[in-house]
């Protein structure tokens, strides 16, 4: 018997087929989705993608970008935010450089200039407004960067480890081997070669290399490790030559090790119910491994065999038995077998399946209840959803038993749709996710104007972006043209705007080689092995009892433009209303006022603060006076992130020869640029004057210090904390704990004595409060833009003058601390930080867009290897007209061989789009005079 229901979602009624029973339309699951809709639009859920120009730099460079924040829900443009924040952050989550820009209908692009003393290694892009820190980190953006300071400054590190079982431990014997970039080995060298875990270091070493440069080290391994954050560090001892060293990550991945996890479709194992049950295998890198083994059941029979098919996951059929329990044996390359554990068989319950057939525009969804659920009639109720929107819903019950539901995908937009089954509690009882295809995204065509171009020649790009019936396109694009010489471009490995946005952004942990699935559409194999990723990672809990609440307050608020915000008080921390505020600024150069309200707030707006802007705000009472007020500021507070165990491996570690080979070539073209540009010559040497730090207190008279951080120096830094501020300057400055677990600080093995405008911070030291805690809340409490300048004395006459004026030196030691004096604006010591009417305020400054710098070339424009740009070409704004079409103009560089074209962008209605082509550049033929 067959029965048509209608189901609402949206605004509109669509029909499904349902077989098995006549179900009414329940006005039940229309409040449920009328209640999560309404919410989903206030909440206006916002995602980011950001498209750089590539993703290894060396120090000094500038890295391109343009951002692209949709509302999570249709990925149309979000309005809800105006700033952006766009920051590099170290794998430990220290953020190093922060910028802030102005985001237009869903758009913004710009450039961040690495700092030039960025040590090499792995670093993180990070991309998020204000509205987004209230969602978790999945909306945000987080792409890994290489910094390196080029080829010729590195070691290139051969190793193997092999672990073995000795004295009922796991002994790792480590053969290293260490070789000049040339290939010539670093012999006979004395070496110190460290293993961290974290930051603890558990095996340190003194040897020195073989005249081949060979180390060979054995070490046990303690049981309590993290395996994903071991590291190996080595230095080179040779006080001569000056320090080097490098960190990499220690992969040993043994196969005893590996993480195998079984997840049954929908959520449940249901006894005599047919289950599709998905695995996935990891090693202890974290990375996928592929793996086989077997099933058996209590009496060791075999019942089933399960064999990876893409990065460790894959998925098996199995009809569990009642009363039964399973297990799983995982064959070894030794041939020996590691046992797991199976979920456990439900008696009660519902096996929920999907059939998302492959280049269908139709999936099929399966209910099979346990008998004890087909009495009874009680009504359940499913929902599919796209981002936090019911697109589609309807009631059921089981009593003709099992339900066959065929629905249409169109009605769904592309990219992750999630279907959820709840009974009438609002209790989820199962749920699966599906990759959905067909609507269509943009298709993106180049075409170039010669099949091929010379060195330096002029060339000529018509784009061309239509929809799937062939339908002209206008929209917002950005293009990134790079040198295959120079930028490896990994499609597989690499993130694009639509694996990002309509996949991996909806799946929690890492997804490996994202890139991989982008146009798993259109090929069956990466469809199955896509429908393995959401079986693996794609149970994502929803709390619905939460969702149907009234709406909290947020913790983080919106922020449509820059805004300076500010609450006068006075000496009781009452507001003072009607005070007269006066906003001072040189860059840009402008003098604005207002008043107060009631609560003593005050606003000003369309302000669009540069470079290092900086206001000097002034507040009076009533009658005028400065006298007895005060202002605090409304500041963005960033956001504190977990460390990212990046264990990405360098460039540099167990190179293939391929790599090698086009290494060799880079460093081969940039000798060439050196001599050709006379960039070797020497860097001029600058005699500068001694610094002073303005009305310090210094014991030693001004100047008189190991370490002077000035005014010009703190103003670079730029919004960060003092502690931060430290942690950047003064090498060696820690945190630590002490045997009670209370914070203590250092300066590499001596403690921390901190003087603020010569006022000793040991005699405010609140009741029941350590030093280190008190350190703690001052290093947090002030604001680098609130210092006028650090001085630290280590050694010698600055230290002893202090320990002698500080410290009763019959019971203490004047070389056991390192004393820090912190000159503050408002003068007042650790009493106050807020200066009395008066503040200067200091924001992040927004980062003007530069256009991408390339020189125009005349025809027969000789190639001297002088113009070797890695990024031949960034364009950020490239927009299609009616006819969907847009022309981009460049010239090519010196080095002959191949660029590659990355486009990508969106309609910013729904629609996205990525392409990637080559374009030729041949050596040029120079005409014999």
């Amino acid at each position: 018997m067959k029965k048509i229901i209608l189901v609402i979602f949206f605004n509109v009624f669509t029909v499904s087929i349902i077989i098995g029973q006549d179900i009414p339309v329940q006005q039940d699951i229309k409040n449920i989705a009328g209640i999560l809709n309404a919410e989903s639009d206030s909440l206006s859920i916002e995602q980011l993608y950001i498209h750089t120009d590539k993703s290894n730099y060396a120090a000094g460079d500038t890295l391109w970008f343009k951002a692209y924040l949709l509302k999570a829900s249709v990925l149309s443009y979000a309005d809800r935010s105006g700033l952006l924040y766009i920051e590099i952050r170290s794998d430990s989550s220290n953020y190093l450089q922060r910028i802030m820009v102005p985001v237009f209908k869903g758009i913004s692009y710009g450039s961040l200039v690495l700092n030039e003393d960025l040590p090499k290694g792995n670093y993180t892009l990070r991309g998020y407004t204000s509205w987004m820190l209230n969602f978790g980190e999945n909306y945000q953006f987080k792409k890994e960067l290489y910094v390196s300071n080029g080829p010729d400054t590195e070691w290139l590190i051969g190793y193997h480890a092999e672990v073995k079982q000795e004295s009922g431990k796991d002994n790792v014997h480590l053969n290293l081997r260490i070789n000049e970039f040339d290939k010539a080995p670093v012999g006979l060298r004395e070496m110190q070669v460290s293993i961290t875990n974290g930051k603890k270091t558990w095996f340190k070493s003194k040897t020195e290399t073989s005249l081949e440069g060979n180390l060979d080290l054995n070490f046990d391994i303690p049981d309590k490790i993290l395996p994903k954050e071991l590291a190996l560090t080595i230095q080179d001892l040779r006080k001569s030559q000056g320090p080097r060293s490098v960190k990499v990550p220690l992969t040993l991945n043994r196969p005893e090790y590996i993480d195998l996890q079984f997840m049954p479709e929908g959520g449940v194992l249901v006894a005599n119910q047919s289950s599709k049950i998905a695995f996935k295998a990891l090693n202890e890198d974290g990375r996928g491994v592929n793996v086989r083994g077997k099933i058996y059941n209590s009496k060791q029979e075999e019942v089933a065999v399960f064999i990876s098919s893409h990065k460790g996951m894959g998925a098996f059929n199995l009809r569990p038995s009642a009363n039964e329990v399973y297990s799983a044996k995982l064959e070894l390359p030794d041939g020996s077998y590691k046992t797991y554990l199976f979920p456990p068989v439900v008696q009660s319950g519902i096996s929920f399946s999907i059939n998302n057939f492959f280049d269908r525009d139709s999936c099929e969804l399966i209910l099979s209840p346990s008998e004890d659920l087909k009495v009874g009639g009680k009504e359940y109720y499913i929902m599919g959803l796209s981002g936090s929107m019911v697109f589609w819903a309807a009631s059921v019950n089981f009593k003709s038993g099992e339900i066959k539901v065929r629905l249409s995908k169109t009605i769904f937009p592309d990219g992750i749709v999630r279907f959820v089954f709840i009974d009438h509690h609002i209790k989820p009882l199962a749920e699966r996710m599906i990759y959905n295809h067909v609507n269509g995204n943009l298709h993106i065509s180049v075409e170039t104007d010669k099949p091929m171009y010379a060195q330096r020649d002029s060339i000529s790009l018509k784009i061309k972006v239509v929809d799937k019936n062939g339908t002209p396109v206008s929209g917002s694009f950005s293009l990134a043209i790079t040198d295959d010489g120079q930028v490896k471009k990994d499609s597989i490995v690499d993130d694009n705007i639509l694996s990002r946005m309509l996949l991996s952004s909806a799946l929690k942990g890492y997804v490996e080689d994202p890139g991989y699935y982008y146009n798993g559409a259109i090929n069956e194999e990466k469809w199955r092995n896509m429908e393995y990723l959401l079986l693996t990672q794609g149970w994502v809990g929803y709390d619905w009892q939460e969702a149907l609440k009234p709406l909290k307050p947020m913790t983080y608020m919106s922020e449509q433009e820059f805004l300076v915000k500010g609450k006068v008080t006075n000496a009781f921390n009452k507001p003072v209303a009607k005070s007269s505020i006066t906003l001072l600024s040189k860059k840009p150069l402008m003098i604005l006022d207002t008043l107060t309200n009631d609560k003593g707030d005050f606003e000003f707006k369309g302000i669009f603060p540069v470079d290092t802007a900086s206001f000097f705000i002034s507040a009076r009472n009533k009658n005028g006076k400065k006298f007895n007020i005060g202002i605090d500021m409304y500041e963005f507070k960033p956001p504190v992130f977990p460390s990212v165990m990046n264990r990405a491996k360098p460039w540099f570690v167990n190179i293939d020869t391929l790599s090698y080979a086009a290494l060799n070539r880079q460093l081969s073209l940039q000798k060439t640029y050196r001599t050709v540009t006379g960039k070797n010559m020497l860097k001029e040497v600058k005699i500068t004057a001694k610094k002073l730090v303005k009305n310090s207190k210094n014991l030693n008279g001004p100047g008189g210090a190991d370490l002077i951080i000035d005014e010009e120096e703190i103003l670079k830094a730029g919004k960060v904390t003092l502690g931060d501020l430290l942690s950047k300057k003064l090498k060696g400055f820690h945190q630590s704990i002490d045997m009670e677990a209370k914070p203590i600080y250092r300066v590499q093995s001596e403690a921390v004595y901190l003087i603020i405008d010569g006022m000793d911070t040991k005699f405010f030291i609140p009741e029941a409060t350590t030093y280190g805690e008190y350190l703690k809340q001052l290093f947090e409490y002030y604001d680098a833009d609130e210092v006028k300048g650090i001085e630290v004395m280590i050694k010698g006459k600055y230290m002893m003058t202090y320990g002698s004026h500080l410290l009763d030196l019959s019971k203490e030691r004047a070389w056991d601390y390192v004393y820090i004096e912190v000159t503050t604006r408002s003068g007042r010591g650790p009493l106050s930080k807020k200066p009395v009417g008066n503040y200067v305020y200091k924001p992040i400054p927004f980062t003007i867009p530069k256009k991408f710098y390339a020189p125009k070339y005349l025809p027969g424009s000789i190639a001297d290897m002088s113009d070797i740009r890695s990024t031949v070409h960034w364009e950020p704004n490239v927009f299609t007209d009616k006819d969907g079409t847009a022309t981009v103009k460049l010239f090519a560089a010196d080095n002959p061989g191949s660029y590659t074209c990355v486009i990508e962008g969106a309609d910013l209605r729904g629609a996205l789009g990525f392409r990637m082509d080559k374009i030729i550049i041949k050596k040029q033929s120079i005409p014999v005079k």
